[in-house]
């Protein structure tokens, strides 16, 4: 019986994780994940796909607060402050309402990432509704690009390794929950099932950009994972590893629960 080993929260989009051992899960997403990020002049998002160093701000969070560190330097902040005014904000073709944190903390990321860039947060203002094209047909989305999780298999990592020429680590999936599982991509075909008192539907396997070759310890870009991946998880010109899912009942999870499957849908 497939059981989590770790559970990741990224709280501003694209920066580092935080590994957590129990968590509040939410129709948006893990409590905390993706509910900042910092986006450019536009309001557009910011990501590791244009400026790989952002894998390099590492996160901690407490009840209270949020810290990022890059180097030497690091900011610290209360998890609930944000100016008054919102703003226009857009991931992807998503457009919402998101509040800056502080001025003075936007300057902070701009100094490091030499451009202009706002740090925001989502709020009550913020709503980000998404369709999908089964049932519920509908779900609740946090700042992430897609889908509010992202489960991925060990046996899925296992069988990579088999194949890749150079060891390859789970971090560059930034997935949220990570499943010890015995049969590579099973988590691709779970349905509707349980963990911990949450409830959980697979929408479809992960498509992936090339995000996943950027080393999330140094920055640098390489051309694995994607080019082994191409060779036998590539269907209609996407590559697809780790499965996209949705909330069906709200819960707390933990590491060393397991899944209960065959859930009526």
């Amino acid at each position: 019986m497939s059981t989590i080993t770790a559970l990741h929260i990224y709280p501003i989009k694209s920066l580092g994780p935080v590994d957590v051992a129990e968590v509040q899960v939410y129709t948006e997403g893990l409590q905390h994940d993706r509910r900042w990020m910092l986006v450019d002049e536009k309001g557009g998002f910011l990501t590791q796909r244009t400026d790989s160093r952002l894998a390099l701000f590492q996160v901690a969070i407490s009840n209270v607060s949020l810290k990022v560190q890059y180097k030497s330097e690091s900011i610290e902040f209360p998890l609930d402050e944000h100016l008054a005014e919102t703003t226009g904000v857009q991931v992807w073709s998503s457009k919402l309402k998101a509040n800056e944190v502080n001025p003075k903390y936007s300057k902070w990321f701009s100094d490091i990432l030499d451009q202009p860039c706002t740090l925001v947060r989502m709020t009550e203002a913020s709503k980000r509704p998404k369709r999908l094209f089964v049932a519920p047909f509908k779900t609740e989305l946090s700042l992430a690009d897609g889908y509010p999780f992202l489960f991925l298999g060990s046996a899925s990592m296992s069988e990579l390794n088999n194949r890749c020429s150079e060891a390859i680590p789970a971090d560059r999936f930034r997935a949220n929950i990570i499943l010890d599982t015995s049969i590579a991509h099973e988590e691709d075909e779970y349905g509707q099932f349980s963990l911990g008192s949450a409830t959980f539907k697979i929408i479809k396997p992960c498509a992936r950009c090339h995000v996943v070759n950027i080393d999330q310890q140094s920055g640098e870009k390489k051309t694995e994972p994607n080019k082994t991946l191409a060779t036998y998880r590539k269907r209609r010109n996407k590559i697809y590893f780790g499965a996209n899912a949705i909330l069906v009942e709200a819960g707390v999870i933990k590491i060393g629960d397991r899944v209960n499957k065959g859930l009526e849908v």
